[in-house]
């Protein structure tokens, strides 16, 4: 019971590949993040999607 406590509050991570149209990053972010890159005009691909 402990464990699925637990988990509400562990933010799923994913390993992401940023690009701003110069500079590519490798970052772990949260679901929460993505969108808020993509709304801000930025390119994010999760690792497995590629």
């Amino acid at each position: 019971m402990f464990q699925k406590i637990k988990k509400l509050f562990i933010k799923e991570t994913f390993p992401c590949i940023v690009w701003d149209g110069k500079i590519i990053r490798y970052l772990t972010l949260n679901q929460k993040q993505i969108d808020q890159m993509t709304k801000q005009g930025l390119n994010v691909t999760k690792k497995d999607e590629c």
